[in-house]
């Protein structure tokens, strides 16, 4: 108890405050802790988007060992990540193998280690634009685009490829593809820009060099982002009617390091939409049909939300730590 104490008194002082009227590391170490334990009881119900938004969750937690914590916070946050890896471990043998991209799916994704490499460690503030809001747009429009495909391809296609015919040195990037993910001065939304933000990350990954590309994978992360963020202010404006897409957004900016996906009022509406059992439901308002590879599971929550709730509460719970 009393090294709980001193651990508090210590984080006041040496850490940030990281909101005006701050929510606690205890209450995000809780519902992220409740989260956990969900998915491991539940782990025979997830697929494989639930199990990568766990990765990431795990990435994030790895770096909290880097900061200048307490041996109090180091320990607790060692448990975590353990947790996350047992839960990993005991869900190999559920892992998807049809289509049978997705055992390179699970092999090249599912590595917390290389994520956590690979991540930016420092979060920046002002490096996005203010591109304001969508100001037309209507929760339809939120919802509208939720299959990631342009002309009729899916963005699977690219990731697989990317993951299964670059060389160590050559991304391979076929033409629909280059033209579906390189584009620049085409203007997605949804699902379909997340994914391309998400192709950029796992290239990055790949550590491949794309042919002819002259534009570096920092700027395309950032325009990306820049444009995702619009959303997720259009998504806050219109009171949050679809969680699993701004759950996706905050997780996959936030683990870039920008700051502007960090909010005292998004960190608290996601730690309201977390049900009294632990996980995430998708949508909890409009009912359409589920995110194809989305599985919704007990209690009508998502596997995917749930992955990505999980995320989330590790990235929040990273940014209450880190050093002013």
């Amino acid at each position: 108890m009393l090294l709980m104490v001193i651990s508090l008194i210590l984080i006041t002082i040496l850490f940030k405050v990281a909101f005006s009227d701050p929510i606690t590391y205890i209450e995000v170490e809780k519902s992220l802790e409740k989260v956990l334990n969900f998915i491991n009881e539940n782990v025979y119900q997830f697929g494989f988007d639930g199990f990568f938004g766990l990765t990431l969750a795990q990435s994030q937690l790895a770096k909290i060992l880097d900061l200048p914590i307490s041996r109090y916070i180091y320990y607790d946050v060692k448990y975590l990540i353990e947790q996350c890896q047992r839960i990993l471990i005991k869900a190999q043998p559920m892992l998807p193998n049809d289509p049978s991209y997705m055992i390179t799916f699970a092999n090249k994704l599912l590595d917390f280690q290389k994520w956590s490499q690979t991540l930016p460690n420092n979060i920046t503030f002002g490096e996005l634009p203010n591109l304001g809001i969508y100001v037309n747009w209507s929760p339809t429009e939120i919802l509208k685009n939720k299959r990631a495909i342009y002309k009729g391809v899916e963005t699977n296609l690219c990731l697989r490829e990317l993951l299964e015919l670059s060389t160590d040195q050559n991304c391979y990037v076929s033409s629909i593809c280059k033209e579906m993910m390189l584009d620049t001065y085409r203007i997605d939304t949804g699902y379909l820009l997340t994914h391309r933000l998400l192709y950029m990350q796992i290239k990055r990954l790949q550590d491949c060099l794309i042919s002819g590309d002259l534009i570096k994978t920092k700027d395309y992360i950032k325009l990306f982002c820049s444009y995702i963020l619009k959303e997720a202010k259009t998504n806050e404006y219109l009171k949050f009617p679809y969680h699993d897409i701004f759950l996706e957004q905050v997780v996959l900016c936030g683990i870039e390091g920008y700051g502007e996906f960090f909010k005292e009022k998004w960190l608290d509406e996601m730690l309201k939409w977390q049900n009294s059992h632990g996980c995430y439901e998708s949508i909890p308002i409009y009912k359409i049909r589920n995110k194809r590879t989305s599985h919704t599971i007990n209690y009508g929550c998502s596997d995917h939300a749930t992955g990505l709730g999980a995320a989330a509460l590790a990235l929040y719970f990273k940014y209450l730590f880190i050093p002013v």
